[in-house]
């Protein structure tokens, strides 16, 4: 249970978030501005120079100004940020970390100052249990449509309270907007924000924190997000979602229908755009690091900074892979394989304005806030991820051997519903609304008595059901639950053989568990997933628990275990048809002693971690030492290898209720 200091620290950083554009006026954080100073303060940070310098820049008018747009692909934005982050990293202790943030807070570029201020905190152990507030209600303008912010400026000057519709963009007569549910979808999008935020492209090595497996990480959550919008486009009578090519034309355009909190519109790129190079990034440049990836892939080693070779073809080659492609600081050659990730986001963002000529401001696909929004990303990650399946296709094969569980048989798996008239191995699923809260929508601090104004989602979501897997066992053992679904039909509406499907396979749960001698019966909700998240609490609910707590009326529970990098419960499954689309079911039971990490952790300490397909884990080792996506991560050539007792298929049908 949280203790006063505790409460009064969390509170403060929920207040210190609040309408970040605008001055603090809370009055315990306008003293704390006013009467620190870091440079009355050098001994207490790790590089006094540095912070001499960031300070130097802010009194010059040499950092981002307030009103311009910070974008962290940028070169100059980034350098920027990131000696703020170290400045609030390395603090040595937690009241120089939060007096310094405030000391900041107005004197920097706002969302610069949110993304540094977040990953530091995320990252420094004494701030273990704070919880930030959903990032769509810190900076409601990259996830609300314009229309949305114009309703809740009206309703705040008439003082009327008010719950406004958002839609999503497009029209019916755009093919894209049957699945903008899922590419728009505001927890989604938070999702790939945070994502970004605990495994930072520029994360460095000196920073004291192992990004165990960040690469793979990489390839893994985009690779499942592509999984994903597939199985939307399928559920919609769509075809799946095809890679971009650098010579040819962007086909589906976009129209973000948003805009920034300084006014500024995001730009719309009209159908069947053509890449164009830009003044300093060309796209021969773009086709050359993919043609030496590709050659790399072949080859099974990249060329490291001091021309050493870097194995690819074992467990550990997909993290180096992953490493260079994005490209993150832990790239084995930057110069020469390039930024082809990050740099695509850029080429795509600016495509409607490539020579700078009009000053256009970035695209959506500049930001990870609103990148999964345009139908691009999943075109661009489809292509990365096709990187992907070309390495993984030349790994041999499993055997018989590599997947079995001597002992160990599933005699029977089902899914059954929570609802009393559910059918088995028939899952549904359903739109509901959901309430943003637009009080850091519009401008004009928090007052006692304001009105209430939200904005109104539509989302998928899906009805609670659990798994019950009969299995035999003839020792005691500790076993890893593995569980995927994938549409059992293509597109034309024939079935798919298991070496295609494997790579469409999308991760449901992850889970240890104990094995008797003897039947076994594992019973397991569909809320307990390793891979999501619950809905995270909205701001003026974290206000209240803190209060509440505060005056004696609750307790606050801290758990170190919480993540805010998780793909949102309601997702877990896809949409489904109204006449229901039929999945296959995969689940297999691996051998705990052989897939665990360390000798010392314990299969309940694996069960504690949130998040963990998706998010890994933190600060630390993931505990599950196969690679992701294990055992259908390699080559099927023949499917009779997977006919072992201790895996088993069955079909499931999800249905959407509307």
């Amino acid at each position: 249970m949280a203790d006063e200091t505790f409460l009064k620290r969390q509170m403060l950083i929920l207040k210190l978030l609040r309408h970040i554009s605008e001055p603090l006026e809370d009055p315990e954080l306008v003293q704390i501005k006013d009467s620190y100073s870091p440079l009355n303060s050098l001994s207490v940070y790790k590089d006094p120079q540095l912070v001499q310098k960031v300070v130097r820049k802010l009194e010059n008018g040499q950092m981002l100004n307030r009103d311009n747009i910070f974008v962290l692909f940028d070169p100059v934005h980034r350098r920027q940020m990131i000696d703020v982050f170290e400045i609030l990293y390395f603090a040595n202790d937690y009241d120089t970390f939060f007096k310094t943030a405030v000391w900041l807070r107005d004197r920097m570029n706002p969302r610069q100052f949110l993304y540094a201020f977040s990953v530091a905190l995320l990252h420094r152990k004494d701030c273990r249990g704070f919880t930030l507030p959903p990032a769509y209600e810190i900076t409601p303008h990259m996830f609300l449509t314009t229309d949305v912010v114009r309703q809740a400026y009206q309703a705040k000057m008439t003082r009327t309270p008010k719950v406004i519709p958002m839609q999503f963009t497009g029209s019916v007569r755009n093919q894209e907007q049957r699945v903008a549910y899922f590419g728009e979808d505001i927890g989604m999008n938070s999702h790939h924000s945070h994502w970004h935020m605990d495994f930072p492209f520029w994360w460095k090595p000196e920073y004291g924190v192992e990004k165990d497996r960040k690469g793979e990480l990489f390839y893994y959550m985009h690779h499942q997000l592509i999984a994903r919008f597939d199985a939307e486009r399928l559920s919609n009578y769509l075809p799946v979602v095809e890679p971009l090519d650098w010579e040819k034309p962007i086909v589906q355009g976009f129209a973000p229908g948003a805009m920034y909190e300084n006014g500024q519109e995001f730009p719309v790129r009209p159908d069947n755009m053509n890449f164009h190079d830009l003044p300093w990034l060309t796209i021969e440049d773009m086709k050359g690091y993919e043609d030496r990836i590709r050659d790399a892939i072949a080859s099974g080693f990249v060329i490291s900074v001091d021309d050493s070779l870097v194995y690819l073809n074992d467990t550990r080659g997909i993290d180096v892979l992953g490493a260079v492609i994005e490209s993150s600081e832990h790239s084995q050659n930057k110069e020469l394989y390039g930024s082809l990730h990050n740099n695509a986001h850029v080429l795509l963002g600016k495509v409607t304005d490539y020579s700078l000529k009009y000053g256009l401001p970035p695209g959506v696909m500049e930001h990870f806030e609103t990148a999964t929004r345009d139908p691009a990303f999943f075109r661009l990650h489809k292509l990365v991820d096709n990187l992907f399946k070309e390495h993984k296709d030349l790994l041999p094969p499993y055997t018989k051997e590599d997947l079995a569980f001597p002992g160990v048989s599933i005699d029977a798996v089902k899914v059954v519903g929570t609802c009393k008239a559910s059918t088995p191995n028939q899952l549904v699923t359903y739109f509901d609304e959901f309430n943003i809260d637009l009080a850091n929508a519009v401008e004009g601090h928090y007052k006692e008595g304001d009105v209430q104004i939200k904005a109104s989602v539509n989302r998928l979501n899906h009805e609670p059901f659990k798994y019950v897997i009969t299995v035999h066992s003839d020792k005691v053992a500790e076993g890893i639950v593995r569980i995927f679904i994938a549409p059992k039909y293509d597109w034309f509406g024939e079935v798919v053989p298991l070496d295609k499907i494997r790579w469409s396979l999308i991760e449901l749960d992850r889970f240890p568990v104990h094995l008797r001698q003897g039947d076994n019966v594992i019973v397991r909700s569909s809320q307990d997933s390793t891979v999501t998240i619950p809905e995270p609490r909205s701001y003026p609910e974290l206000i209240k628990e803190i209060e509440d707590a505060l005056n004696g009326q609750d307790e606050y529970a801290i758990d170190k275990y919480h993540r805010h990098c998780g793909y949102p419960h309601r997702l877990l499954l896809p949409k489904g048809t109204s006449g229901g689309m039929v999945f296959n079911l995969y689940v297999t039971i691996t051998n705990y002693e052989q897939d665990k990490v360390h000798p010392g952790v314990t299969v309940d300490e694996v069960d504690n971690l949130t998040s963990l397909g998706y998010c890994g884990v933190l600060d630390g080792v993931i505990p599950d030492g196969r690679p992701m996506g294990y055992p259908y991560d390699r080559p099927i050539p023949d499917k009779e290898v997977f006919n072992i007792p201790n895996s088993k298929v069955i079909e499931v049908t999800i249905k959407n209720a509307k």
